[in-house]
């Protein structure tokens, strides 16, 4: 051992190698930055210390140790010639007992800092207590043999100021670390199990991975040579070796073995925030542990299984894993079967045996050593609550009852149904949900799976995103491109896939040989997925009804009061929700107020509902559904068309062999038709309308009122798009046929009567226009009254009539009842309210009240372009009347204004 020994000066320098008469001695404890600035041995036998920022911490060192009265003191960077192998692995098997017999230790926090503190403050711990929690030094694999070996560890700041030691700190180091309070008091390690040890390191990190396993010799006990370069795990094998070889195992015992049916993925990645959940759940050894892996078919629970298996194996070799198929009850006493056979128990090859009985026996006795049952695809709970065989005795116990739950014993479960996760871990309340890859990790999963130089990094990144990142998906994909090479780049397969949704559904229903799948299941995803369908069919058909709805649907932002069309009582609909959301085929979005599908999930669904020749069923079912939720495009309900617009496009691509689901999307068109209207999106109305009309003529009676409808709503997008004689033509279509349907004087009638009269002014007529407008005026005064919003859209649609006519009077008298009814009724931001904002600013505007129509125009742009947006038409007709009145009040006098009818939007 060579330590650092200081002068009278205060300087110090390296000691020979000592090897007997060990004089008293401080020691460092600390975190290593970066190597280039580390004092180091041959530094300081070169005299260049001084120059590297490491050299801080050994000054401190040597300051804290003379304050102490100790001349010499011990810091790994520089007193240990790392270039010399033989004493380096030396120093790394001795390094616990050089710890445990330092006088002090003393352990420097480069991160925790006390500069702007004052030590006598009583509450001085609290200011540096969360840095000290949060320090790097906890971290390091190295640090837990020198915060466990020393008899006296004090702690410091990285400005030197002493914070306490580990006894003052102890419940702090425990809470932090959690280590055992005795033996942060000195008690023994060997009173604590292997296993336990091991937890304290569990998360502990290295700068080399093998030094991950080379820094617990001393908390074992344990000397080894160092073999830098053969890696974490052969390092973790061969000290697991030398750890069990020196326990005492019965010599009666078989050695423990695995009956994992698949080889181990050696290129496996990413999932490591679940298994070291994994690692973690399963640490303590005092109680039965059962962990359940839950997630969507194809997620990955399976692979997840079956590496945490193989580490399992590498870190505790005395442990037992058996593997059991939980799909059905036949494959559960198969793997029940097998593990009888690995164990030779009694009777294991004789029919007569109760090979049940018999393993559950040998797991429940805790002589039997530890043992890990794995129990895969454990999907329905109807397997584990049936009874094996046909006698009256094996009847009266449910395979669950053959899974004991002894001490030395744990369960880890695969399953995608989170209820059967719960039922089967009651009491233990150790469930993992297992989603979909993180981005990064599935581009590298399919890198991983297909040959070099058949894609590009971001045709990598694009087939994962088209795939949902889906680890099934994405190895089915790789499997197909790998088996014709060249032939099949990756932007070949994109193309292929992306052709349209029957390419799609052939690829993800290809099966390819996986040999670390189960050969009993389907390895494509479709067939996959159709198995949780078919059983979600049989034991909850509500349930399958609901998701063969939804997948007609657009897969995101299903809100639930779309589903309650389906099942009205809200408990039938919760009962039907529970099993899809259970099973991860539906997620909750918005705190349960909609839900989303994945889009694979969405595809398999109809792709399984083509099989039992259901989809037009489904796809009528959600055109009638969505059409009959969809709400006319009024104001009001501009919030609820935004919501279903996406539901509404998707139902609208279905094509039908019955007139009655071609209605339904005539009916959605009109109201989205009336919607884009309102939104200023004249196009895409024009052509909603024109639709709607199209398909009511080919399907509809000549005269059904329906036709009339979309006649109607078609001429009033005409006008707005200017198409006036267009226009006027369809208004006087509509009127008529409403005239001969409903009669003169139903509300529709004057509503037609309102819309052909506001065309009539727009081509300048203003004569007839004002006598069709004072007709529609009468009729909804008589039939709906003087303040219904109808009525007073008639009253606006006259004031503006006569404004174009020179009667500014009577229009601005007009305007301003309509105004002051609509701010009561409707209130000041409704777009009708703002309308009539607007107009009257427009007839101020004439009678050359230029101050108060400003007030109104700015008032009515301020309002459109809040509740309309700055792009909409009518925010912009408002902004070009506005600019035009800037441009004139300028002490022109007033302009005769050719009106741009700024009527009420209302039909």
């Amino acid at each position: 051992m060579r330590l650092l020994e200081l002068t009278n000066r205060g300087e110090f320098s390296l000691t020979k190698d000592l090897i007997d008469d060990i004089p008293p001695y401080a020691i460092l404890s600390h975190t290593w930055g970066k190597d280039e600035e580390e004092a180091t041995f041959q530094d300081l036998t070169q005299s260049v210390r001084k120059s590297k920022a490491g050299y801080k911490k050994i000054q401190f060192c040597a300051e804290q140790a003379a304050r102490d009265g100790l001349q010499h003191f011990w810091v790994d960077t520089c007193c240990i010639n790392k270039s010399d192998y033989t004493e380096l692995s030396e120093a790394i098997n001795s390094m616990f007992r050089w710890y445990r017999d330092a006088n002090k230790c003393y352990v420097y926090l480069s991160d925790v800092s006390t500069r702007r503190f004052d030590a006598s403050n009583p509450f001085f711990q609290f200011s540096w207590e969360s840095a000290f929690r949060e320090s790097r030094w906890f971290t390091r694999g190295w640090t837990l043999q020198e915060l466990i070996a020393p008899t006296s560890v004090e702690f410091f700041s990285s400005e030197g100021q002493r914070l306490g030691d580990k006894k003052s700190l102890e419940l702090l180091i425990h809470e932090i670390t959690g280590i055992p309070a005795e033996i942060l008091q000195g008690s023994p390690l060997a009173q604590f199990t292997i296993d336990e040890r091991m937890l304290w390191a569990a998360k502990r990190t290295t700068k080399r991975k093998e030094d991950e396993v080379y820094c617990l010799f001393g908390i074992f006990d344990i000397h080894m040579p160092l073999i830098y370069g053969e890696g974490r795990e052969n390092a973790f094998i061969r000290l697991r070796n030398k750890i069990d070889k020196r326990s005492k195992v019965p010599a009666s015992r078989k050695t423990p073995l695995s009956t994992v049916p698949f080889n181990r993925d050696l290129n496996f990645i990413g999932r490591q925030d679940i298994l070291m959940a994994l690692e973690s759940k399963f640490s303590s050894q005092e109680s039965h542990k059962r962990v359940v892996l839950a997630g969507l078919g194809g997620v990955g629970k399976s692979q997840i299984a079956i590496e945490y298996s193989y580490r399992l194996r590498i870190y505790d070799a005395q442990i037992w894993v058996f593997w059991v198929h939980a799909s059905t009850a036949e494959r559960f006493e198969q793997g029940y079967k097998s593990i009888a056979a690995i164990l030779k128990l009694p009777g294991w090859n004789d029919p007569k045996t109760d090979i049940l009985d018999a393993v559950w026996r040998w797991l429940s006795d805790v002589q039997s050593g530890r043992w890990l049952l794995i129990l895969d695809n454990a999907d329905d709970i109807d397997v584990f609550t049936s009874t094996p065989g046909k006698d009256s005795e094996r009847q009266s116990r449910p395979f669950l009852s053959y899974i004991p739950q002894p001490v030395t014993g744990s369960v880890l479960l695969t399953t995608r149904d989170r209820r059967a996760a719960s039922w089967l871990s009651t009491g233990y309340l150790s469930a993992i949900t297992v989603d979909i890859m993180t981005p990064e990790d599935a581009e590298q999963l399919l890198e991983t799976k297909i040959p070099d130089g058949l894609s590009s990094a971001s045709e990598r990144a694009e087939l994962v995103h088209e795939l949902d990142y889906l680890p099934l998906a994405i190895t089915q994909a790789a499997a197909y491109i790998s088996a014709r090479a060249t032939r099949m780049p990756v932007s070949k397969y994109l193309t292929l896939y992306r052709h349209d949704e029957v390419s799609q559904s052939r690829l993800l229903d290809e099966e390819s040989g996986d040999l670390r799948r189960d050969p009993g299941v389907p390895n494509s995803v479709i067939r996959t997925w159709q198995i949780s369908f078919d059983q979600i069919k049989r034991k909850w058909p509500s349930a399958a009804e609901l998701l063969s709805f939804m997948a007609m649907l657009d897969r995101q932002g299903i809100p639930v009061f779309l589903l309650s069309a389906c099942y009205p009582n809200a408990l039938d609909l919760e009962a039907a929700l529970n099993p899809l959301h259970e099973f991860s085929l539906i997620s909750v979005e918005r705190e349960g107020a909609s839900f989303e599908m994945h889009r694979l999930v969405q595809l398999a669904t109809q792709k399984w509902l083509e099989k039992y020749q259901e989809v037009e069923r489904w796809r009528g079912k959600a055109v009638e559904v969505v059409s009959n939720a969809f709400p006319n495009g009024d104001y009001s309900n501009w919030e609820m068309c935004e919501t279903l617009w996406p539901h509404a496009q998707e139902v609208l691509r279905s094509k039908f062999a019955l007139d009655a689901y071609y209605l339904a999307q005539a009916s959605l068109l009109y109201h989205m038709a009336w919607y884009s209207w309102l939104q200023g999106r004249y196009v895409l109305a024009r052509a909603q309308s024109q639709e709607s009309l199209d398909i009511r003529e080919q399907s509809l009676e000549c005269n059904d009122i329906r036709i009339f409808d979309s006649v109607e709503l078609l001429g009033l997008v005409l006008r707005y798009q200017g198409r006036y004689d267009e226009a006027e033509t369809m208004n006087r279509r509509a009127l008529a046929g409403t005239e001969t349907v409903l009669g003169p004087k139903h509300p529709n009638t004057f509503m037609s009567v309102n819309n052909l009269a506001l065309v009539l002014q727009c081509q300048g007529k203003y004569d007839e226009a004002e006598t069709m407008n004072r007709r529609a005026l009468a009729g909804r005064e008589t039939v709906l009254g003087p303040k219904h919003p109808n009525t007073l859209t008639s009253v606006s649609n006259l004031a503006s009539i006569l404004q174009d006519q020179g009667k500014y009077s009577e229009a601005e008298t007009m305007n301003r009842r309509v105004l002051a009814e609509f701010e009561t009724a409707l209130g000041p931001e409704h777009p009708n309210t703002l309308t009539s904002v607007s107009n009257l600013a427009s007839l101020l505007e004439a009678l050359g009240n230029f101050e108060d129509a400003t007030i109104s125009y700015q008032k009515a742009l301020s309002g459109y372009n809040k509740v309309l947006g700055p792009k909409h038409p009518t925010t912009i007709a408002c902004s070009k009347r506005y600019s035009s009145l800037l441009e004139r009040n300028s002490g022109k006098s007033p302009v005769a204004l050719s009106n741009f009818v700024l009527d009420t939007p209302h039909r």
